[in-house]
């Protein structure tokens, strides 16, 4: 069975749109574009964020039109995905390259049901703990520390279920809201190697629009308070990735 899977993209971004759709059409693999949502034209926006909660946990009090258009694309991709009757699906940002052993990866996780979300490209190391061996010398596991990236990952209905509720309201980057499984009790996920990277186009701006507003200074109340929340969300993230590795 193929798998499911979303592109998001703006309509102005034909160049990623081109790069990604010969990725994998050179793979075989079909996929559903899903036009990616411009947070400037979003009436009313603002009111979408926690701004107490964002202000805690990021290093501006509050985020770019472009970071919620962003973030409203990725709910909008698990909403699609629950329309349908499958049970998992691949969501992409535009400027990734899927390599050609991911087809088999994904038929390998697909096997066992023990992950809700799984990334399939992220920064960071993250302190890996392998959980499963996949095909071709690939290992699904669990993550310590932080990682980060929302350009491609795997969710089932659990996890789209349980995201659409845990991410509303906005108090952080997207990226970041997938990933609290301290919180949302989903069995969190990542593949070594990765089998997929970041494409040429990566390197050029997309048009969604993040540059749309100047860093704030920080003073050093806001600096600590923001060491704060990152120290328990770390230690959070640790004690819960200790224990999902074993359980």
């Amino acid at each position: 069975m193929a798998p499911l899977i979303y592109v998001i993209n703006l309509d102005r971004d034909a160049e990623r749109l081109a790069s990604i759709r010969a990725n994998l059409g050179g793979l075989g693999l079909s996929f559903e574009r899903l036009p990616a949502v411009i947070g400037k034209e979003v009436p009313g926006w603002e009111k979408l964020v926690d701004l107490p909660a964002y202000a805690w946990r990021n290093r501006m009090d509050t985020p770019r039109a472009g970071e919620v258009g962003c973030y409203l694309s990725h709910l909008k991709a698990m909403e699609t995905f629950l329309l349908t009757e499958a049970p998992w699906c691949v969501i992409l940002e535009d400027d990734v390259e899927v390599l050609p052993a991911c087809a088999d990866v994904l038929r390998s996780l697909a096997e066992k049901n023990d992950w809700d979300l799984v990334k399939l490209f992220n920064f960071h190391s993250g302190m890996p703990v392998k959980k499963r061996e996949l095909v071709g010398g690939h290992h699904l596991v669990v993550h310590l520390t932080r990682t980060t990236s929302s350009a491609a990952y795997v969710v089932n209905r659990r996890a789209a279920e349980t995201l659409l509720k845990s991410m509303r309201p906005i108090s952080e980057q997207v990226d970041h809201a997938l990933d609290r499984p301290w919180e949302t009790g989903l069995r969190t996920r990542g593949i070594r190697p990765m089998p997929i990277v970041l494409a040429p186009v990566a390197g050029t701006s997309s048009s969604i629009g993040y540059q749309d507003k100047k860093s704030q200074p920080r003073t050093l109340g806001k600096t600590m308070k923001l060491f704060l929340s990152r120290a328990k969300k770390e230690i959070c993230r640790f004690g819960y990735g200790l224990w999902d590795a074993v359980r």
